[in-house]
């Protein structure tokens, strides 16, 4: 059996760093696209364009990378590109809102990955012979994490959190007891 491209996923990291490879060229770029304050005064499209610029140099795009190819296969594979899509995008905007208070200026798409990772692990947690990493690392210490952020003020715990909740709607509008829908 052939396992499906995650053309969704591929094409968020591509997108993501041309950008950033663009921003490396054209420092602006970053500037432009990134959260900012401005947010506030009518900017709002930087609520979604911050996830496009990696602002924090290399260790950013490495780590990012890799969650996002990671975990955006994972729930693109077992869990549907619609889901995916709808965890990326509450998460990223939780994590942005939180960001106004938390962290004004800044760019990654790391809380809309927490999403992902979010997601997945309550997907994971609520499915007794799931594929993937050992559960009790998505269920205790990705869930953990998140709410340790979030009384730390991290951006990412509010992301986490937002993608846990993701993953508690796709298995209410399951149905509850049966499989997560591909």
């Amino acid at each position: 059996m052939t396992r499906p491209i995650p053309w969704l996923t591929l094409a968020v990291f591509v997108v993501t760093l041309a950008v950033t490879a663009a921003m490396y060229a054209w420092p602006w770029i970053g500037t432009a696209l990134e959260r900012d304050p401005l947010m506030l005064r009518g900017e709002w499209w930087r609520l979604v364009t911050t996830w496009l610029v990696l602002t924090d140099g290399w260790t950013q795009i490495l780590i990012n990378s890799v969650g996002l190819l990671v975990y955006g296969t994972l729930v693109e594979r077992t869990i549907g590109r619609g889901w995916w899509i709808v965890a990326y995008v509450i998460a990223g905007l939780a994590g942005e809102v939180a960001g106004i208070f938390w962290q004004p200026v800044g760019g990654g798409n790391s809380v809309a990955i927490c999403g992902l990772i979010g997601l997945f692990s309550m997907w994971q947690a609520l499915r007794p012979h799931a594929a993937g990493p050992p559960r009790v690392i998505n269920t205790v210490v990705w869930g953990g994490l998140g709410l340790w952020l979030v009384t730390h003020a991290d951006i990412h715990g509010a992301a986490l959190c937002a993608g846990f909740a993701v993953g508690g709607l796709v298995w209410l509008v399951s149905g509850r007891k049966r499989e997560f829908a591909t």
